[in-house]
C-alpha cells in the first residue's frame, strides 16, 4: 500500500516539475543601463569655456558610460535620443551633446557606449544646482515598440575665480610717512568668496625696500558676491631713513574657494633729504639778487636804490645854460 502511494506522489511530481521550470525560462530580449551607479548626482568637470573670449569663464563637461545587452540570437539596432534639463531651463549659454543616434549590438552580446555633455557659463549658475538628463532607447523596427529610458543627474561644482587690482595713484611716498592703497577685488566665481588671510602671515612681499612695511585692513578680507567687486585697502609705511628708490609691492593670496589671487604695484619712495633739498631749491629760486650784490631785477640804468643817471643830452644842455647865465652876469 505504501509503495503505491509513493508511486502516485512521484508521478504527480513528474507532471508538475516541468511546468514550473517552463515558467522560469526568460524570453530573449535587450536592456539598457548605466555602467556605474548614478543614483547620486555627478559633478560636472570645470573647463575653459570654448565659446567665450574671457579667460575667467568656465564651462562644464561630463561623460557617462552605458551598455546595451542583447540576449537575442540576432543582431539588434537601437535608436537613441537625448533629453536634458540643461537645455530646457536655459541657464547655460550653450549645451552640446555627443551621442550616437543609432547603435548596433550583435546577438548574445553586451556593448558599451558613451554620452558626453558640455555646457557653458558655470560661473553664472549657483554651486550645487542639479540638472537631469535622459537617454531614450528604442528598437529600430517597422512595428511600434516600447522604449527604455535611463536617467542621471549632474551637479554644478564650485567655480572659484577672483582677481585683485592694486590701484596705482602714481603718488610718491615720502620717508617717514604712510599712505592708504586701494585694492579692487572681483569675484568671477559662482559662490561668495574672500581672501584667506591670517594675522601671522602677510600676503604682501616687498622687493628692494627693507624699510617699507605694509599693514592689512579688515576690508581686504571681506566677502565678495558672485559677479561683483568690492574695494579693500592696506597701508604702506616708509621709515624716516628710507632712501629714494622704487619699491615693488606684490600681493599673493588664496581665496576660500581655492582661487589664486595676485597683483603688484611699483611705488616710488622719496627720502627726507631729497624732499628738503627740493624745498630749499624752490625757495632759493625766488631770490634773484646776484652774488655781487647787484639787483638784476631793476630797470636799465638803475642800481640798488640810487636815482637814475642823467642822460648825455641833458648834461650838455645844463652846462650850456649855466655858461650863458655866467656870461650875462659878466657883461652886466
Amino acid at each position: 500500500m505504501k509503495s503505491k502511494i509513493i508511486l502516485i506522489v512521484l508521478m504527480l511530481m513528474g507532471v508538475f516539475i516541468p511546468a514550473t521550470s517552463a515558467q522560469d525560462i526568460e524570453v530573449p530580449n535587450w536592456t539598457i543601463d548605466w555602467v556605474e551607479d548614478l543614483s547620486s548626482p555627478t559633478l560636472l568637470e570645470p573647463t575653459d569655456d570654448k565659446n567665450s573670449s574671457d579667460w575667467w569663464d568656465k564651462g562644464g563637461i561630463i561623460t557617462f558610460e552605458f551598455y546595451i545587452e542583447n540576449t537575442r540570437p540576432t543582431d539588434l539596432n537601437i535608436g537613441l535620443e537625448f533629453e536634458a534639463d540643461h537645455e530646457d531651463e536655459g541657464e547655460f549659454n550653450w549645451v552640446e551633446v555627443d551621442l550616437d543616434e543609432s547603435v548596433a549590438v550583435g546577438g548574445n552580446s553586451n556593448k558599451t557606449f558613451e554620452v558626453t555633455l558640455e555646457a557653458g557659463s558655470l560661473n553664472d549658475i549657483a554651486e550645487g544646482t542639479i540638472h537631469g538628463l535622459r537617454i531614450i532607447a528604442q528598437e529600430d523596427l517597422q512595428l511600434p515598440s516600447t522604449p527604455q529610458t535611463i536617467e542621471a543627474d549632474t551637479k554644478v561644482p564650485r567655480v572659484a575665480i577672483m582677481m585683485a587690482d592694486i590701484i596705482d595713484e602714481d603718488v610718491p611716498l615720502l620717508a617717514g610717512t604712510e599712505t592708504e592703497i586701494k585694492v579692487e577685488l572681483t569675484n568671477f566665481g559662482n559662490k561668495n568668496d574672500k581672501l584667506k588671510l591670517t594675522e601671522t602671515e602677510s600676503p604682501f612681499t616687498i622687493g628692494g625696500c627693507p624699510q617699507l612695511s605694509t599693514q592689512i585692513d579688515d576690508s581686504l578680507s571681506q566677502a565678495v558676491l558672485p559677479g561683483s567687486s568690492a574695494e579693500g585697502m592696506f597701508v604702506a609705511k616708509a621709515s624716516s631713513s628710507h632712501p629714494t628708490t622704487e619699491c615693488v609691492i606684490t600681493l599673493k593670496a588664496i581665496s576660500d574657494g581655492g582661487a589664486s589671487v595676485s597683483d603688484s604695484l611699483s611705488l616710488e619712495v622719496r627720502s627726507s633729504s631729497s624732499s628738503n633739498a627740493g624745498s630749499s631749491s624752490g625757495s632759493g629760486g625766488n631770490d634773484t639778487t646776484p652774488a655781487g650784490g647787484d639787483d638784476s631785477s631793476t630797470d636799465d640804468g638803475t642800481k640798488g636804490n640810487f636815482l637814475p643817471s642823467i642822460s648825455a643830452w641833458l648834461t650838455i644842455f645844463i652846462i650850456s645854460w649855466v655858461a650863458i647865465i655866467r656870461r650875462d652876469d659878466i657883461l652886466t
